[in-house]
Order: structure tokens, then C-alpha cells, then sequence
């Protein structure tokens, strides 16, 4: 509680002590004279009176914001320089009573200069004398575990800062926690064995980077915050990566999935998570950063009006109607009830440009999913092991990107011929390779929850195995003539209905080789404003055309 009248008498009394005190012979004569000024410190500190003579000191250069070291303590006191022993002795009792603290500006020298210390009085001192009240003198009790983090974000600035060393971090942290003990989180990670004051420090710089949104946090990073000293760092780091670090034995932190950060990126276990964000989880930024996809949110989608063949139309909005979020949620939770796993799996396979990646796309925006957009041709690499390993990541973050939106994400597997091709005998590192992904998309697609889809364009050369994973299979065909006409006049609104009919008729076109003509024709008129569109337009169908009759497509690995 604030006491104007407290504040007063113990601003007056620090500062008649100061005076009395300052470049004087500190004698007994001298000191049992102040003793009636120092009643109040005593009191309110529950110190001695040598003690309060000498946080009187600081408290004066604490609002002054100076620190005190050595030569200043000589001005001081110094008139009798043997004085100086007694006055070390009082600053040792005054940090151990956590009232003044080392201020190391130069940590190199921490361990080389505890002679010559920059001394300063602490901040709860000073609220404490300003507010009149000694209860801010006890190391702070907060209302939540979230309040904590906050009191201990104040600590790692100060360490960041230079204003508090390492060690003296673990002790406010151990302080802290302590005097917190009631919050069932605090009491579960004080029960943890075996964990030092770094340990801890380290734990709760996670929370807090947890808090803030972080879904895995760069081990360097916290590591730098915690310690001072370069050689410490590198003791703890090498304690990581030989896997003897307290934190990782105890199951508290884990290292992320991402299988190329050379281990400097962990998170919380799912255990610690739950004891110590359990209550506060929803207060977290949701943030998914995807390394190995793409997240395509629902409202940058382009809304786009698509056109089919009768029979995949049919297929098409079965699926459609299934991914609606009433109809979905229904789906999963019938097939959980019969034992069996929560998860949609489509193919859409069939001509190039049909329409296949599209379709998931306006999925998506009518039933605001996010998409996490995973090309496959990313994962293949020319080191060994490194695309398996790629591939199962990738299967890893989708799952923490369903975890971190409200509605299941769409997993597209964009242009899977890669890995649904047909097996081949293995002759060489290449094929072993190619089947052991196809092992592991096989796997996964066996345990997978959510809604995954694969497109390709070879549906002849879909290998088999994979048959019973996905559970629609829809093959996009060329556009029917009729189909084919409703795309261009949707596309082009502004030519004759004779061009249409001509280009519909010469050029079997699909979708996507109409939307490049759309583009080019769009760019053209930017820069061209006097040409004739509709002789453009059919010479740009007629060389899309063209090109599509001389590709060539190749599956899978070269074998």
C-alpha cells in the first residue's frame, strides 16, 4: 500500500546520512550519533544500522541513476581507508539480502574484477522507498502464470541488457518460480529433478517465446539470452547435441521436425506444454510457418467459376459437399465411431490444364480451409536420404498446420507423378530411393487424418499400391465440346460467338490453355491497344494447341 508519509521520512533520512557520512571519518563517535536517522531504514529494511548508513548510499546514487564502485566508495568513506573492510562486509550482507546487485558491464571480467565492482541498489528498492510500502521489497507474487512470464521477461532484458549477469538471472528465476509455488504449473517444474537455475531460465524464455506465437524456437537464440559468457554457450550447446541436456533427458524440450536445422530448433513437449500452457494455450498468437509448403489462406483466393464433364462434375461436387464444414465434421466423426481413421484422401488425375488444382483451390474458398500447397518435385534431391526424410516432414507440418486453424486444412500434393508411378526393380540408388518414398507416402497415407489430395497428370501410370489409400479418385478428361465452348464465352465475353465456335471446333483446348491465351491476350492489349483481338486470340489458340500435341511426359524418377 502507497504511504506518502513512509516516503517522506525515509527520503530524509537517506539523504541526512549521505550527508553526514559523505568524505567524513566513519568512527564510532560519528555512527552512534546517526543512529536515531537510521531508525526508519532499519525498520523498513530489517537491517543494521551500519547497513542502512551504507544502502543509504546507494539508494541516494540509485536516484540519481549511478552505480558505486570501488573509487567511489573511496570518496565516500575513504577519509579512513580500513573503513572500506567493514563497508565490503555490509555490501556482501545487502546482496545477499537481494538489495543491491553487481552491475557487470564487461562479463569477460566477471570473474577477474569482483574487486573493483560497479555496484547498484535495486529497482524494487527504490519503488519500495518511493511508494513507502516494504512489501515490494519481497520478490514479486503475480496473479497468473502468464504474469510470471511477464516478471521474467523483465529479468532476461536485464541479462541482455548487462545489467544482471547470468548468475544472478538464475537466482531471480529460482526466487521467482519459488515464490509462485501455488500455481500448479510452477509446482509441476519445480518437482522436475535434476534442473539447475539455466535450466530453468531456459525453459520459461521458451514459454514466453511460445506465448508470443513461436511453434519452434531457435535453441542459439534463448541460449544467448541466458548466457553471458561465450564459454558457457558452448558448454551447454555441446550438452545438447550429445543429447546430456537435463531439459531434452527430462522430456521438457524436443527437438523440431525439421530434420536440416542441425538440431538448433526446439519447442515444449506435448507433456510441458500442457502442465505449463495448458490454461494459457489460447492465448497464443496462432502462427503455422510452413518450411516444406506453401500456406495458401482461403480469402487470398481468387474466387473463379469452373466448368466439367458430366462425369467428374458428378464426383466432383460429392467431394465439394463433403468438405462443407457441417457435412465434414459429420464425416469424421461417423467414421471414428467405426474405428476407422479421420481422414479424406482424393486423387485427381487426368489431362494437364483440366482444372485439377483448381477445383481444390475453390474448395478451399467456399469452405474456408486453409491449403498447405506441397510440390513434390521440392523434396527430390541428390543426396541420399534427404528426400525421404523431406517427405516425412512434410506430413509432420501438416499436422501441426491442422492444429493451428479452426478448420481442417487442405493437404495438396501438387503433381504427385513423382511418387505414384509405377515401382521398378531396384538396379540402382535412384530406385531404391523412388520405392522407399513411395514406402513412406504409402504409410503415411495409411495413418493420415485431415483432407489430403494428389494431382497428376499420368493416371495410367499410377501404381497400384496405392489404390485403397485414396478414397475418391476422380480422372479430369478433356473438356467436352460443349464444355470446352462454356469456358471460352466465359473467358473471352467480349469476341463473336462465330470466333468461339471456330476455335471450339479447331483447337480441343483445356482450361488452363485458355487462361494462358486469356493472359496473353490481356498483356497484348496493354501494350497494343489497336490490335485485332479476335485474329490474335486465334493465332495464339492455334500455337497453344500446337504445343500441347508435341509434349511429352515423363513419370517418376529417371530408372
Amino acid at each position: 500500500m502507497k504511504d506518502k508519509l513512509i516516503s517522506k521520512d525515509l527520503l530524509s533520512a537517506v539523504q541526512k546520512l549521505v550527508t553526514s557520512t559523505r568524505g567524513k571519518d566513519i568512527n564510532e563517535t560519528l555512527l552512534a550519533k546517526l543512529e536515531p536517522e537510521s531508525l526508519v531504514i532499519r525498520d523498513f529494511f530489517n537491517i543494521t544500522h551500519f547497513q542502512s548508513v551504507v544502502l543509504a548510499t546507494f539508494i541516494e546514487c540509485g536516484l540519481r541513476d549511478k552505480t558505486v564502485d570501488t573509487e567511489r566508495l573511496i570518496d565516500y568513506f575513504g577519509k579512513r581507508m580500513c573503513v572500506i573492510a567493514d563497508i565490503n562486509e555490509a555490501i556482501e550482507e545487502l546482496l545477499e539480502r537481494r538489495f543491491v546487485f553487481v552491475n557487470r558491464q564487461d562479463f569477460t571480467c566477471e570473474r577477474k574484477s569482483d574487486y573493483n565492482r560497479n555496484i547498484r541498489v535495486q529497482d524494487r528498492v527504490l519503488d519500495a522507498v518511493m511508494k513507502g510500502d516494504s512489501s515490494l521489497l519481497d520478490t514479486p507474487k503475480v496473479d497468473s502464470f502468464v504474469s510470471l512470464l511477464s516478471e521474467a521477461r523483465e529479468l532476461l532484458v536485464k541479462r541482455m541488457d548487462a545489467v544482471l549477469s547470468t548468475n544472478e538471472l538464475g537466482t531471480e528465476i529460482r526466487l521467482l518460480l519459488e515464490s509462485n509455488r501455488s500455481f500448479p504449473a510452477v509446482e509441476w517444474l519445480l518437482s522436475q529433478e535434476g534442473l539447475n537455475n539455466y535450466d530453468l531460465c531456459l525453459v520459461l524464455d521458451i514459454c514466453i517465446e511460445h506465448i508470443e506465437g513461436a511453434e519452434e524456437i531457435n535453441l542459439d537464440k534463448i541460449i544467448k539470452e541466458v548466457f553471458s559468457d561465450i564459454q558457457d554457450r558452448l558448454r551447454y550447446k555441446r550438452q545438447v547435441k550429445e543429447s546430456k541436456c537435463t531439459l531434452i533427458l527430462k522430456d521438457l524440450i524436443i527437438f523440431s521436425d525439421d530434420m536440416f536445422s542441425f538440431m538448433n530448433f526446439v519447442k515444449l513437449s506435448d507433456t510441458a506444454q500442457e502442465m505449463l500452457l495448458g490454461g494459457y494455450q489460447e492465448m497464443a498468437v496462432n502462427v503455422f510457418h510452413p518450411k516444406y509448403s506453401t500456406l495458401i489462406m482461403p480469402e487470398k483466393i481468387t474466387e473463379e467459376k469452373l466448368f466439367y464433364n458430366a462425369t467428374e462434375g458428378k464426383q466432383l461436387e460429392t467431394i465439394s459437399r463433403a468438405l462443407e464444414n457441417d457435412n465434414y465434421n459429420k464425416l469424421i466423426t461417423r467414421l471414428k465411431d467405426k474405428g476407422m481413421k479421420g481422414g479424406l484422401t482424393i486423387l485427381l488425375s487426368g489431362v494437364a490444364g483440366g482444372g485439377k488444382t483448381s477445383s481444390v483451390m475453390q474448395w478451399a474458398k467456399s469452405t474456408g480451409r486453409p491449403v498447405c500447397f506441397f510440390e513434390v518435385s521440392r523434396i527430390q534431391s541428390k543426396f541420399v536420404g534427404e528426400s525421404e526424410k523431406q517427405l516425412q516432414a512434410s506430413f509432420a507440418e501438416y499436422a501441426k498446420c491442422r492444429k493451428s486453424f479452426s478448420k481442417d486444412a487442405i493437404f495438396l500434393f501438387n503433381e504427385a507423378d513423382a511418387i505414384l508411378g509405377k515401382r521398378t526393380e531396384v538396379n540402382s540408388a535412384v530406385d531404391k530411393s523412388f520405392n522407399t518414398l513411395q514406402n513412406i507416402l504409402l504409410e503415411a497415407m495409411e495413418n493420415f487424418e485431415g483432407i489430403f489430395v494428389a494431382t497428376t497428370n499420368l493416371a495410367s501410370h499410377f501404381d497400384s499400391a496405392f489404390e485403397r489409400r485414396f478414397l475418391y479418385k476422380v480422372e479430369f478428361k478433356s473438356p467436352e465440346t460443349e464444355v470446352r465452348k462454356q469456358i471460352l464465352s466465359n473467358v473471352f465475353t467480349d469476341i463473336s460467338e462465330s470466333t468461339i465456335n471456330k476455335i471450339n471446333s479447331d483447337y480441343l483446348l483445356t482450361g488452363g490453355q485458355i487462361q494462358n491465351v486469356h493472359k496473353k491476350v490481356l498483356i497484348k492489349t496493354v501494350l497494343d491497344d489497336q490490335i485485332d483481338k479476335e485474329s490474335y486470340i486465334m493465332d495464339l489458340c492455334k500455337e497453344e494447341f500446337s504445343l500441347r500435341k508435341n509434349q511429352r511426359s515423363q513419370i517418376g524418377f529417371v530408372h
